[in-house]
């Protein structure tokens, strides 16, 4: 079902897409839709029942225009309503890479502006070989902020960064595989197969093994000394009625069957 804000969430086979649903706006993002993103993250992560996320587009419109522009003079025009949007922002974009479970963006189409922000805090990004891709708020005379270009530098680094923000230009999917933002790009055609068939491959492993892996990499990403406490997390799956299970169907020549306990 999709509410008010233009976002449908379903689950089905350990699985939750989230699909953003503003054919109008070519799917871009309202200020509503990020306080419900955050809610729908946060809500998801708690779900235990669930391996795997899939942010996508609907409805044919691409994976989203960028920030819906429409909303600009009621929402963000002036320090202060900027500054309150962009809190919201990026409250949505942390719940995002806190989420437990490991996130795709499934992209086709345009992926402008906030909508490569929030494709950028996924854990992996897949797109169609008809996807665009820009960051140009240079043309708008705006800014994004410092939690929007962390997540952005930390993924693309200083040059790719640059690249994007100081030209503005348009790339395809190419492009966007050769500077690191997307693991690979895939005919139009079979997009979806390749969306479900990566979905069910995460779903298919075990869960804490793929928890614990988002987790220790963006605690890495964070840098500092890990301490004694964060150095043992990454041995507790060895203890897991997981890691037995694993093990043995290895041994047994079987389909493992993971319960994440």
């Amino acid at each position: 079902m999709t509410d008010q804000t233009g976002l449908n969430v379903a689950i089905a086979d350990g699985i939750a897409t989230v699909t953003i649903c503003q054919p109008e706006r070519k799917n871009a993002l309202t200020k509503p839709m990020w306080g419900t993103l955050a809610n729908i993250a946060e809500k998801l992560s708690d779900d235990l029942d669930l391996r795997c996320i899939v942010i996508r587009g609907g409805e044919g419109a691409g994976f989203g225009a960028g920030a819906d522009i429409h909303e600009f003079v009621r929402e963000r025009a002036g320090f202060d309503k900027a500054r309150d949007y962009g809190l919201l922002h990026a409250e949505a974009l942390q719940a995002i890479q806190n989420c437990i479970h490991p996130v795709i963006a499934a992209i086709d189409g345009p992926c402008m502006g906030a909508s490569f922000v929030l494709a950028s805090a996924c854990d992996l990004r897949i797109a169609a070989d008809n996807a665009k891709f820009a960051v140009p708020p240079m043309k708008l005379g705006a800014t994004l902020g410092y939690p929007e270009l962390e997540i952005m530098l930390d993924l693309l680094g200083e040059a790719a960064l640059f690249e994007i923000l100081l030209e503005g230009q348009m790339f395809d999917a190419e492009r966007a595989r050769e500077i690191g933002f997307v693991a690979r790009h895939v005919p139009i055609a079979d997009f979806d197969a390749e969306i479900d068939k990566t979905a069910h491959r995460i779903a298919g492993g075990a869960p804490i093994t793929q928890r614990l892996h988002k987790k220790m990499i963006n605690r890495l990403r964070q840098g500092g000394a890990i301490d004694a406490r964060e150095f043992d997390e990454g041995y507790r799956a060895f203890d897991s009625a997981d890691f037995k299970e694993g093990y043995t169907a290895f041994l047994e020549k079987r389909k493992a069957v993971f319960t994440g306990k």
